[in-house]
């Protein structure tokens, strides 16, 4: 857990070039009295892909990160500082926002495993359907349900999520086309100018997004990011006027790869100053093969390899990269913030802003998300209720994404039926030192889970393997405690929290059946283990 302190204003504020800007584009619309009902509206903030890496964290999250944004609305309300994903992967981890129900419930653990459970649909409303049902206007902009969403509408009409829905993607000039060789998931482009240096190393990897570079504003269709896009959207949204109570779902694709974003965020770190995650020597040393196998990733070649072969130059342009991404969604957070703070909706308005889940940028030698450690699964998560929560509070209770389902089904009388996985955080939002007694469940292909309480961190992989981590003394988690002895009773503890596994994924994923066929591999010849796991 992170044991966190709310840092001087004046260390994160150095970006006012681009603050000043927002406020001022955000109009003086004057205050008026929100529609007349006892129903909030809710904001719904999505972002893809962000870590831990906010200013109010200070040296705990990333020395060098500016945003002023994310930490003006932290400082409103709660941060769940130890707050966790269901699943370190986008689809999951959404699925189990919309849904409230974990991988073990949904048998969903990969972006390529499907949902498992047929009967899901059947049985649960999709969390912006609820709200409909419930006579809320629903209206969304960017990327927020995720694949296992997209197509439940067609054949049950019931789950219709949004009253009005922006396009999840925007159009692209050829050239930018060009640059992602034929990635996939136009959404997250533009890729840098002449593609992802990668490619360089040999052809087959063309399209590979771990890369970053910044983009000429005169170059996008119309000298704006798709994000940025997605903020004027939810702007003009949040100057109408409703007859009916809202919820208003922004999604932001960024920080996820390519790690692009205009000009002058990467000129808020520039690259001979920035800092890279460092690591004992010798971290891998304790990590079981599973563990290893995880890291190696899912696909052929490792990232780790890649960035490896490009140089030790490489590792820090995508830090800078990352961090200029996180610069650019805060900007885009606080330019929605402002319109929601000059409209008349300002007083009766429920904000939640969460990630799908972390990052890692080469802790681990790992890259991306696809782990059951603190870097993939915590994902930041910040809640404003009017009347609820007090100013600068920080919860470090072990928390879930899948409890955003519950906490909103409460908070706006939605009066759901049907059963969760997730618990509500109303007694939190009210007195952030309650505490919780269930732990915070993330899975990762099938049979691996991960268990997070206030303190401990332990993670059991599919083949019996084991990790434990010491949130309090241990933070980057750099030292596996599992074989140490005088920890028996933690782990046997932290076991009976562990999920039984109900649909079993294994026909349909490659993910778990490339782990598991690469540690049985391992274990039998370690000569095959590349040098720079060992």
């Amino acid at each position: 857990m992170h044991k966190l302190s709310l840092l001087s204003n004046s260390i994160y504020y150095v970006c006012t070039l681009y603050l000043l800007a927002m406020v001022a584009g955000c109009g003086d619309k004057s205050k008026e009295l929100s529609q007349d009902t006892n129903q909030p509206n809710v904001l719904f903030i999505s972002v893809d892909d962000l870590n831990d890496w906010i200013g109010l964290l200070g040296d705990q999250g990333h020395s060098d990160v500016k945003t002023p944004n994310l930490d003006r609305l932290a400082r409103r309300g709660v941060y769940f500082s130890n707050n966790h994903a269901n699943v370190p992967v986008c689809t999951p981890s959404r699925l189990g926002v919309m849904t409230g129900l974990s991988a073990v419930s949904t048998g969903c653990y990969s972006n390529t495993s499907g949902v498992q459970n047929k009967n899901l649909w059947n049985e649960t409303l999709a969390l912006p359907a609820l709200f409909r049902l419930n006579g809320y206007h629903t209206m969304a902009c960017g990327k927020i349900e995720g694949h296992a969403c997209y197509d439940i509408e067609i054949d049950h009409p019931e789950q219709k999520m949004w009253d009005e829905r922006a396009p999840r993607s925007f159009n692209m000039t050829d050239d930018l086309m060009k640059d992602g060789d034929g990635y996939n998931g136009v959404y997250f482009y533009p890729f840098p100018k002449g593609g992802s240096p990668i490619k360089k190393l040999n052809p087959k990897y063309k399209g590979h997004s771990l890369c970053a570079g910044p983009i000429d504003r005169k170059d996008l269709p119309t000298g704006k990011m798709p994000d940025e896009l997605s903020a004027d959207w939810a702007i003009e949204r949040l100057n109408r006027d409703y007859e009916k109570p809202f919820i208003l779902g922004v999604g932001f694709v960024r920080p996820h790869v390519p790690y692009t974003a205009p000009q002058e965020f990467f000129d808020l770190y520039p690259i001979n100053k920035i800092n890279i995650p460092s690591e004992p020597k010798g971290e891998l040393d304790d990590i079981p093969m599973y563990g290893k196998a995880m890291a190696y990733g899912a696909f052929e070649p490792s990232n780790e390899m890649l960035v490896r072969d490009l140089g030790p130059d490489y590792r820090k342009h995508l830090v800078q990269g990352y961090l200029a991404c996180v610069s650019f969604l805060d900007a885009q957070v606080g330019k929605v913030l402002s319109a929601l703070e000059e409209s008349k909706y300002a007083d009766n308005t429920i904000i939640v802003l969460w990630s799908d889940h972390g990052q890692h940028l080469g802790e681990k030698r790992s890259w991306r998300k696809n782990t059951l450690w603190e870097e993939s699964t915590n994902s930041p998560m910040i809640w404003v209720v009017p009347g609820l929560t007090k100013a600068d509070g920080i919860c470090s209770q072990a928390t879930s994404l899948m409890d955003i389902y519950p906490t909103l089904d409460q908070l706006c009388n939605l009066q759901n039926t049907n059963n969760v996985d997730g618990i509500s955080l109303v007694p939190q939002l009210k007195n952030v030192e309650t505490k919780r007694s269930t732990p915070a469940i993330t899975s990762y292909s099938y049979g691996s889970h991960s268990v997070r309480e206030e303190r401990w961190h332990y993670i059991r992989y599919y083949n019996g393997e084991e990790e434990l981590y010491d949130g309090d003394s241990d933070q980057g988690e750099h030292y596996n405690l599992a074989n140490d002895p005088k920890y028996k009773d933690i782990i046997e503890q932290m076991k009976g929290h562990l999920p039984k596994d109900i649909h079993h994924s294994a026909q349909k994923s490659k993910t778990f059946k490339t782990y598991n066929t690469r540690a049985d591999l391992w274990k039998i010849d370690a000569s095959l283990i590349p040098e720079w796991l060992q």
